[in-house]
């Protein structure tokens, strides 16, 4: 047998849902103060059936319930369930897999439960007996327990070598032995007090039996005379039903009669349904076509809010279209302010440029004189030499300058070409917005249009509406009539009908006495009677 794994669910310091596996390798569960380990041990014993909130370390069971935190609310169930693998059948049980599930509910209700069904917790311990696994077992050992064992206080010593021969199982089935003699004895002498009760009453029931003979024997009596009293009465009960049965044979022709009328009122009762059911027909096709009516209007009530919310959804587009055409013109103004200003700019530097061309064509004329020079005389080769290279100096920089002003006069080109080009996509930008601007204005002199038709459409509806109402309303009118008179035949038929299954009578008149004649006598009732 070995433990596999515990999960723990709002018990103390547990809010959410814990899953311990112990596989192999597990051997300790370490972390520092105050994370839970006491409570993983506490949730073990607990599940186990300790009652003692003492070893639990609370005042009271109730407390072991995670009482929630500033941000989450407390819970109201305390769960634990430990799992053991019984594949080497230590435990007397069928099942290689063993898990026990304790639950406290905050109202004070409690359950256990044994691979998920209900259960005692007599059954949980007499499961575990024997096997070293219990609340009170030293297979959970706290640090308290070693110095109780080691200073053998409360014979702790002895209860562990107890424990770990297997003379605890027997101790406690001998309590438990112990307990249901003396329970025995109890009832022994309970059943003692009985059997001297009973054979005090005996006399009692002697008396009772004799007094219950003589009250057979006087009954036997009271039916001898009950059976001629009732041969007496059944002689002058014959000569009644005789002249009864004569009465009923009458009575039976006035039912008979009754019954033919009541017919004819219910042929003319089912006739009436059937003209107000023809009518309820009516009215509930009106009322249908009433109904699409008014779901037409809705309808158009709803086209009409998306229509005039679209139409501000354009008016706000072309304000904000218009909003960037005055932009765009702005930054067209500026764009050309800008290429007025780099042309300006192009001018000057072209300028310089035809200057420092003509200077370097003047240095390169004098470059060649001093080189005739210098083919001519070599004397003066120092001083030409030095003059040359102050020349040549002077023709670089003159170049670098050229390529310098070149490549910024091909940049302002460029920059030129852009913003014509930026310019003229803005013309064509400006020329779009125009004509969305006014489709624009043309969808919404449309949807005007649309608008005005749907509310004269509405009028009509709302026309047609009060005509069907009205109509509606004198059709109602008239089933409520029809329904009162139908009321009043029902109200007639129904007591036609209690008259005659009731018929109540003086038996000393005659049954075939008028009817109008038995009203004026005052025993059938005026209202009702039939015509």
């Amino acid at each position: 047998m070995k433990l596999t794994s515990l999960e723990i669910k709002g018990f103390k310091s547990f809010g959410d849902k814990v899953l311990i596996n112990f596989n192999e390798g597990v051997t300790s569960i370490v972390g520092p103060n105050g994370c839970g380990k006491s409570n993983v041990v506490d949730a073990i014993r607990w599940v186990l059936g300790e009652q003692s909130t003492r070893m639990l370390r609370s005042e009271k069971m109730e407390n072991v319930i995670f009482n929630g935190t500033s941000g989450r609310k407390q819970s109201n169930l305390a769960e634990v369930s430990l799992s053991f693998d019984n594949t080497r059948n230590v435990l007397p049980t069928e099942f290689s897999q063993v898990t026990i599930t304790r639950k406290l509910y905050r109202s004070g209700d409690s359950e256990y439960r044994l691979n998920d069904v209900q259960c005692r917790l007599k059954d949980i311990t007499d499961l575990f007996l024997d096997t070293g696994i219990g609340p009170d077992s030293y297979s959970i050992i706290e640090l308290k327990m070693i110095e109780e064992i080691l200073n053998n206080k409360d014979n702790s010593r002895r209860s562990l070598f107890e424990e770990a021969s297997g003379i605890s199982k027997y101790k406690v089935r001998k309590k438990q032995t112990l307990s249901k003699l003396k329970d025995t004895e109890t009832d022994l002498s309970r059943v003692e007090d009985l059997l001297f009760e009973i054979e005090k009453n005996l006399k009692t029931l002697e008396s009772q039996a004799k007094k219950a003979e003589r009250f057979y024997r006087l009954k036997d009596q009271y039916k001898e005379i009950s059976t001629e009293l009732a041969a007496f009465r059944i002689h002058s009960f014959r000569t009644s039903l005789e002249a009864l049965q004569k009465q009923e044979q009458e009575q039976q022709d006035e039912y008979l009669r009754l019954q033919t009328e009541s017919k004819k009122q219910e042929a003319a009762l089912q006739e009436e349904k059937r003209l107000s059911l023809e009518k309820e027909k009516n009215l509930s096709v009106q009322q249908k076509a009433t109904n699409e009516y008014v779901a037409g209007i809705r309808q158009y009530e709803s086209e009409k809010k998306l229509k005039n919310e679209q139409l501000k959804f354009h008016q706000e587009k072309e304000s904000r279209l218009q909003a960037e055409l005055s932009s765009d013109k702005l930054w067209m103004e500026r764009s050309r302010e800008s290429i007025l200003q780099l042309e300006k700019d192009r001018d000057a530097e072209s300028g310089i440029l035809s200057g420092i061309e003509q200077q370097l064509s003047e240095l390169k004329a004098r470059l060649e004189s001093l080189r005739e020079d210098h083919r001519r005389s070599k004397l003066t080769l120092d001083e030409a030499g030095a003059e040359t290279k102050r020349l040549q100096e002077e023709l670089y920089q003159a170049e670098k300058e050229k390529d310098i002003l070149t490549i910024q006069s091909e940049a302002l080109e460029q920059e030129l070409r852009r913003t014509t080009n930026d310019a003229l996509e803005k013309e064509e930008e400006l020329h779009a917005f125009s004509s969305s601007i006014s489709a624009l204005e043309k969808q919404v002199e449309e949807k005007k249009r649309l608008l005005q038709e749907a509310e004269q459409f509405e009028e009509q509806l709302a026309l047609e509406l009060r005509v069907t109402e009205e109509a509606l309303k004198a059709a109602g009118e008239r089933i409520a009539v029809s329904g009162r008179i139908r009321d009043a035949k029902q109200n007639e038929y129904h007591l036609t009908k209690s008259l005659v299954d009731n018929l109540e009578f003086d038996p000393v008149r005659r049954i075939d006495e008028p009817v109008q004649n038995r009203v004026s006598n005052g025993w059938l009732p005026k209202q009702g009677m039939p015509s």
